[in-house]
């Protein structure tokens, strides 16, 4: 695994054509694939508000896995990505999720990709709340202004319909205080 500042970054375009070279291998292999993709890589393609990701953070349905393994490589050959350019990590913080909720972002003949609504996405990033260079506050700040959120109480509710509020501690607690502030409200 190589340093992730050593990953290259994926744009939007990238991202598209990544994602119709993987169909056309699971094609070729006669496979079906469901992946669900969070963090940067939705921010880069959804919300447009990242000129570029460097992993895709996604977890993939059950399938064939050496096959799978083998097409991944193909593609990191092809694309000339680094080590580290699919990132199943995001599989540790889903363990704290009370429930998801997926909605298709895109179909191809044998892949398709979904991707957590924008609230459970939010909940995510609070609970993440890594400091920069993560852009968690950035992508947090552009979801609370895309679900007109403007309290606490609104912010607190949508991290609760996700993740315990058990789970707040006191890095999340300065992040939401931090948010409220940046967005023009006091969330003390």
């Amino acid at each position: 695994m190589t340093e992730s500042n050593n990953i290259g970054l994926m744009d939007k375009d990238k991202l598209l054509n990544i994602f119709d070279y993987l169909n056309e291998r699971l094609k070729e292999n006669q496979l079906q694939l469901e992946l669900t993709i969070y963090g940067g890589s939705i921010m880069t393609m959804v919300y447009d508000n990242r000129p570029a990701t460097k992993d895709i953070d996604c977890v993939f349905s059950e399938t064939n896995a050496k096959l799978l393994e083998n097409i991944l490589t193909l593609t990191k050959f092809t694309f000339n990505l680094s080590d580290g350019w699919i990132n199943e990590e995001i599989k540790e913080p889903l363990k704290s999720i009370l429930k998801e909720d997926k909605e298709t972002y895109k179909i191809y003949s044998n892949l398709k990709i979904l991707k957590p609504q924008a609230e459970q996405l939010l909940a995510m990033k609070l609970l993440a709340a890594r400091p920069e260079p993560a852009k968690d506050f950035v992508d947090a700040y552009i979801l609370c202004k895309d679900l007109n959120i403007t309290t606490k109480e609104e912010l607190l509710n949508v991290f609760s319909n996700y993740i315990p509020l058990t789970l707040i501690g006191e890095r999340q607690m300065m992040f939401i205080k931090y948010l409220g502030e940046d967005l023009g409200y006091d969330w003390e």
